[in-house]
């Protein structure tokens, strides 16, 4: 897979003929919460070792919101460099305030980032030829990155449609977007997007459906503390058989299940519990009484890891 950009337009770049697993890192933090750079390298040989075809780091599992510019643009350049440019590695720069987000992305193209992303504006309400307006002159301020819109309109309260993104697709570096939406019916009609486009979905329940209808990859926030079952949940849904399918499905359903949904504290404590160190986050989504103690899940988890490697490197999903 080449790294080059290419400046005549979608075609040669990593974006037109990727596919597999995008992981959405999480961000380690020491106790008091400050960042841990140090944990990062660890943490992206793990993600790599482990199935990671791809990251993109400081989206929403990377607690972004909570982050202030100079830390961000921190934690960009140590993740840049721990990968080394062995995979892709999407930095997500996007903030409601449009130079902010330039302050990022400029970072960003400093250190060395060849892919950027950018999550619709939030919180505020944007009209649709806002949003399109604030996306794309971020995109043509840095055409030599990569551009890969981010649609979550569950968080974001604003959301870009087709058409709006068909539109964003005259600047020439915008050549992604990740799909964070509840239904099928909000990814499906991007799927009709040029095919040097990459079109990502970053549900996991919908991942199934999305391999079966051609799409080429999918973002994953659960994948932030398990790569390994989310990289083989897609290979298995990528043509195998039967048991294969079978526990895909309950694997897919077990680490949402474990994770309340890609909740980035409870990623941390899953990660914790298979012993690799990110420490604790900047927010608390759930209490102890909210959700079962994680050694246990995490456990069946990795036993189910063990019983889909075997299924899927049979070649035809079943023992």
């Amino acid at each position: 897979m080449t790294m080059a950009e290419s400046t005549g337009g979608r075609e040669a770049v990593w974006t037109t003929t990727f596919s597999g697993l995008i992981v959405a890192a999480l961000t380690p933090m020491r106790a008091d919460r400050s960042i841990d750079l140090e944990a990062i390298d660890p943490y992206v040989e793990f993600l790599i070792s482990h199935g990671a075809d791809a990251l993109m780091v400081l989206g929403t599992t990377g607690e972004y919101i909570t982050l202030t510019a100079e830390e961000r643009q921190v934690v960009a350049a140590r993740f840049l460099a721990a990968a080394a440019e062995r995979v892709p590695v999407i930095v997500h720069v996007g903030h409601v305030d449009l130079e902010v987000a330039r302050g990022l992305a400029e970072a960003a193209n400093r250190h060395g980032a060849k892919s950027i992303a950018a999550i619709v504006p939030y919180y505020h309400h944007f009209s649709p030829s806002a949003i399109e307006a604030h996306l794309g002159q971020l995109a043509r301020d840095f055409p030599s990155c990569s551009f890969f819109v981010y649609n979550y309109p569950g968080a974001a309260s604003n959301r870009i449609e087709f058409a709006g993104f068909q539109r964003l697709l005259a600047e020439p570096n915008v050549r992604g977007i990740k799909l964070s939406v509840a239904t099928w019916e909000e990814v499906e009609p991007f799927l009709a997007s040029p095919s040097e486009v990459l079109v990502t979905c970053g549900t996991d329940q919908l991942m199934e459906r999305f391999v079966a209808a051609g799409g080429r990859a999918v973002v994953s926030g659960n994948a932030a503390a398990f790569p390994d079952a989310l990289a083989l949940c897609w290979a298995a849904f990528q043509g195998h058989a039967g048991p294969a399918v079978e526990l895909a499905r309950t694997v897919v359903a077990e680490v949402a299940k474990l994770s309340l949904s890609g909740s980035s504290d409870r990623l941390k404590e899953a990660l914790a519990a298979r012993r690799i160190a990110v420490g604790v986050s900047r927010i608390r989504t759930f209490t102890g009484s909210d959700a079962q103690p994680v050694a246990e899940l995490v456990a069946r988890i990795e036993a189910q890891i063990t019983r889909l490697g075997a299924l899927v490197r049979s070649g035809t999903g079943t023992q």
